[in-house]
């Protein structure tokens, strides 16, 4: 729960900073990609979809462990990663399929870590 936490947190508030420097000011890695396009609205609001998931786990989660903490996270992963594979192309199309694979990946994993975790701990 504390790593995919970590990753969501880390990952997506770096990615809303990319994202906003890019669209406001034309400056950063993503400025390429997100200068002055609508379209950047969709990765801000995932991105901090996961931030504001951390904060959760931080600030509640890890003080009331319930099994149906991990499944709220297992529901996530599922959610951020199924997006992910559901628009590839956009991946493709801003020349950011390393990071997609790398981002889709630990979505994968850590939605069969925290499925497991559901799994094991309800029955308990």
């Amino acid at each position: 729960m504390i790593a995919n936490a970590l990753y969501l947190g880390l990952t997506g508030f770096i990615q809303m900073i990319f994202e906003l420097l890019s669209h406001y000011r034309g400056m950063g890695p993503l400025s390429g990609i997100f200068t002055g396009t609508p379209y950047t609205i969709g990765f801000f609001e995932a991105h901090g979809f996961a931030v504001l998931t951390a904060v959760l786990v931080f600030g509640v989660m890890l003080k009331d462990l319930k099994p149906q903490w991990h499944l709220y996270l297992a529901l996530v992963c599922l959610l951020l990663g199924g997006a992910n594979l559901l628009f590839w192309d956009s991946f493709a199309k801003v020349g950011l399929v390393t990071a997609g694979y790398v981002a889709t990946s630990l979505h994968i994993l850590f939605f069969g870590l925290q499925t497991f975790s559901f799994m094991k701990t309800r029955k308990e």
